[in-house]
């Protein structure tokens, strides 16, 4: 990562204790921490890590932590996805949060010989065992999980969930930590993944086969040739929730820009996942408390953090309920959200849902209820869904005679706005055939007194007239 600082374009914090140098800059739109390690384990040298912090970190908070190798490389675009994915804010007036992951903090390692720290064990020593590492892999691995994990965690709000990603050399460490003692990371992003002994393909494969802890993810590309065979083979062998392979159209150096995106969203599969509501609503005992409750406590579990099921949650739980026609589901979702969360569903959304689900009944109450309303919100929002409401009555419980009384009422109630309920009178009796006198003095009166309006052209009343 290449780094252009002006004079008026950053600032700088400075100060010294137990060996640390911290510093505080402003690159490419996102804030960041550098901090200087002193190692064991490379005595002489001063380790460079680099850490983002979500923009409102809040110390009262808990954070899952990314780790990225390689971080004059992926540091950068890691940190600019992460915030991207876990958006939660409001900027010009636009709800612009994305809200895919939590809010994670992300921490970028930088190597000062790379060749040395990062190259796989393919020699044919160790009886092809290329999970064993060499002497400067050993040292970076301990480098991870004695001093560069500790300070995160003593010196942030972390939530002990840490992920870590890796990219070619790194890819192939990363996918050995899983195989060494006291491993503190829960996920792995391995990039243009190598793999050289037929001993590496039978440990990885069954370890991978019988995963039920680290999610992993591996990326490869069509055109990075020499970094794409292993994952094709894993790909075509290995199955399971833990694990995601994926194919990008990409060389060796697009892959990270690529596959980044879909490795961090996966790394947060469970999070603020609700796929499992299908199974639950439809159990006899169903309760949408409980089914909450299960939903904070797997988020809790998996990551550490306090989640709260969102309003756009809700909506999604309330097209499922549709979706499997699990009337008692959506009473008790709109119930939930009305008085726990202080959501009051509007009459017309109600009409609306029943009208999905299939309860006409209801629906007919709710939509006579809108009709006689005296609240002008909403006697604007029926007038706006007018069409709707024609199409429940026609189309879906097929009552003319409902239809055309419901559109006569509206006429002689809402004044100003005769011409449209005018025309679903018309369209109603001239299509079907029936009541052709009513039909035919609403269509001269839409004719005499046409207007632009949402519903209808004149070409419309033309059709309807010649027919």
């Amino acid at each position: 990562m290449k780094l252009i600082i002006s004079l008026f374009s950053f600032f700088l914090i400075t100060s010294f204790a137990f060996g640390q140098m911290k510093s505080k800059i402003e690159i490419s739109s996102l804030e960041y921490h550098t901090v200087e390690l002193k190692s064991e384990y490379f005595p002489n040298e001063n380790r460079i890590i680099k850490i983002f912090l979500p923009t409102d970190y809040d110390i009262t908070k808990k954070y899952p932590v990314i780790y990225t190798l390689d971080g004059y490389s992926l540091f950068d675009v890691t940190a600019k996805y992460v915030e991207q994915l876990s958006k939660r804010t409001i900027e010009n007036d636009y709800d612009v949060a994305t809200d895919a992951i939590p809010q994670s903090i992300v921490v970028g390692v930088y190597h000062n010989n790379r060749n040395i720290e990062t190259t796989p064990n393919f020699s044919k020593y160790q009886n092809g065992d290329e999970t064993i590492y060499l002497e400067g892999s050993e040292k970076l691995k301990n480098f991870l999980f004695e001093e560069v994990v500790p300070y995160m965690n003593t010196t942030y709000n972390t939530s002990g969930y840490n992920s870590i990603i890796g990219h070619s050399n790194t890819a192939h460490f990363v996918i050995c930590l899983p195989f060494q003692k006291n491993n503190p990371f829960d996920g792995v992003i391995s990039l243009s993944l190598s793999g050289e002994s037929d001993n590496f393909k039978k440990k990885i494969e069954p370890y991978l086969t019988a995963n039920e802890k680290t999610n992993i993810f591996i990326g490869y590309g069509t055109k990075d040739y020499e970094f794409n065979e292993f994952a094709k083979y894993l790909k075509s062998k290995v199955f399971n929730d833990h694990l995601k392979i994926n194919e990008f159209n990409a060389n060796h150096n697009e892959m990270p820009a690529m596959a980044l995106i879909q490795g961090i969203k996966f790394l947060f599969n469970e999070y603020r996942n609700i796929d499992d509501f299908y199974i639950e609503s439809n159990k006899e005992n169903f309760k949408i408390k409980e089914y909450i409750d299960l939903y904070h406590s797997k988020n809790k579990k998996a990551y550490g953090i306090e989640t709260q099921m969102k309003e756009t949650d809700f909506y999604s739980l309330i097209q499922m309920s549709i979706n499997t026609k699990n009337k008692k589901a959506l009473n008790q979702i709109i119930e939930y959200d009305s008085i726990v969360n202080g959501y009051p569903t509007q009459t017309h959304t109600l009409f609306f849902y029943n009208k999905q689900i299939g309860d006409f009944k209801k629906a007919n109450y709710l939509a006579n209820k809108i009709l006689n309303s005296k609240d002008d919100l909403e006697n604007k929002i029926l007038k706006a869904n007018l069409e709707s409401y024609y199409d429940f009555y026609i189309h879906d419980i097929k009552n003319l005679e409902m239809a055309i009384a419901f559109f006569k009422q509206g006429r002689k109630k809402f004044k100003d706005n005769q011409l449209e309920f005018s025309y679903f009178i018309a369209k109603a009796s001239i299509e079907n055939n029936t009541q052709k006198r009513l039909g035919k003095t609403n269509l001269e009166y839409c004719i005499k007194n046409y207007k632009q309006n949402r519903y209808f052209r004149e070409i419309d009343l033309k059709k309807l007239k010649e027919e």
